[in-house]
């Protein structure tokens, strides 16, 4: 387990605003339309704080400024209000699933000290250089940290348990609807001696993170930072990685490509079926531009790569290919490949909880989007400035 710390944060203030207002979507899964609903539905959304008020702008030195600005005025406006000591937080979310059912996910929000990959926290995706240059100009820029790494592990709320800081322990800080009817449920722990049992039982754990790897990394990259007194840590959420509540979604791949190419969707699943399938294991289905689908099944070896990764690599043999869309809903994937003339969809089967932990302890790295876990950690119930020492 990295080291994770109580802090000073800012949390919504209850006598100035309903906090349900304030909290919303991690920044990368708000699109524009969903963007200016949130700004319309209320004037004190954080979406102000990781996108800007203007749905429409370029992303920018003058909009991540303004992000910056945003969440300042929610300060001297009374929106949020710094916290009297350094806490850690039991935090809730129940929330109506993909499938369409409640789920209640449980963990602990704190910041964690954001150490070289291995160092009790284990990556399971490619970081893509480039967006970690965004995220650190944007870091700088604005000088605030929002957006929560989620993390996964074994036995936490075991862990917990031992040092009486269940889902119930703490001060009710909140219990509010967001936007969309999900409720959060805050808690604060501050009691120093019961901090630094919490500290301590969660030091030997280790940890993988669920999503949030650019995040992690960029708080890797300013922890030198001398402008930037607390980038070395980033906020984050841990959670049990086999509790009920949380779920690991299917990620599709479709991929589409112009004539000149010079290759036909039927040639490369030929292709596909002649590497993967395997008669038997977990089936997933291949689906052509004409309508046409075709069946397989890849037998699960923990000697050979994920399924995605295998796919990756035959995918290759094929130059002009590109990288493929990611969409999670098969309706959505479907639509998507319906717009293309030449394309090729693989409906993919999601990775098994006991498959991500075990490949992801032996340091295994899966290509971009393999998994998509549920729920995504939301934005705005405790947040923290980076040019300050809160920790």
């Amino acid at each position: 387990m990295p080291r994770m710390k109580a802090f000073r944060g800012f949390v919504p203030n209850e006598s100035v605003v309903n906090p349900g207002e304030v909290i919303c979507p991690p920044y990368d899964v708000i699109p524009e339309e969903l963007h200016a609903q949130l700004l319309e539905s209320s004037p004190h959304n954080a979406v102000r704080w990781i996108l800007g008020d203007d749905p429409s702008a370029k992303p920018d030195e003058n909009v991540f400024r303004k992000c910056g600005n945003s969440m300042r005025e929610a300060v001297e406006s009374g929106t949020i209000k710094r916290e009297e000591k350094p806490a850690i937080y039991r935090y809730g979310i129940r929330y109506q699933n993909s499938e369409g059912g409640e789920s209640n996910l449980q963990g602990v929000i704190a910041v964690v000290e954001a150490l070289p990959w291995g160092q009790g926290v284990e990556r399971h995706e490619e970081i893509r250089t480039h967006t970690v240059a965004r995220l650190v100009d944007q870091a700088r820029l604005t000088t605030i940290d929002t957006g929560v790494v989620q993390l996964s592990c074994e036995g936490l709320e075991k862990a917990l348990e031992s040092v009486g800081a269940g889902p119930d322990s703490g001060d009710l800080v909140f219990e509010s609807p967001d936007w969309r009817g999900d409720v959060h449920t805050l808690r604060r722990i501050d009691d120093p001696e019961q901090v630094k049992a919490i500290e301590e039982v969660l030091e030997p754990m280790p940890s993988a993170v669920a999503d949030g790897h650019h995040r992690y990394t960029t708080a890797m990259e300013l922890s030198n930072d001398d402008q930037l007194r607390g980038g070395g840590f980033v906020l984050a959420f841990i959670g049990d990685l086999y509790q009920e509540g949380l779920h690991i979604r299917p990620t599709h791949r479709i991929w589409d490509w112009s004539p000149e190419v010079g290759v036909s969707p039927e040639t490369i699943a030929e292709r596909l079926v002649e590497v993967l399938d395997d008669g038997e294991g977990e089936p997933w289905q291949i689906v052509l531009g004409n309508g046409n689908s075709i069946n397989l099944m890849t037998r699960p070896d923990s000697e050979k790569p994920t399924l995605a990764r295998r796919l990756v690599d035959v995918i290759s043999e094929f130059e002009g290919l590109g990288a493929p869309a990611t969409p999670h809903e098969e309706n959505v994937a479907r639509e998507l490949l319906s717009q293309h003339d030449n394309g090729l969809l693989c409906l993919l089967p999601p990775v098994g909880r006991e498959e991500f932990w075990a490949r992801t302890m032996v340091h295994e790295v899966f290509p971009p989007k393999t998994t998509f876990f549920e729920p995504k950690i939301s934005t705005g119930m405790v947040v923290r400035f980076t040019d300050e020492e809160d920790v």
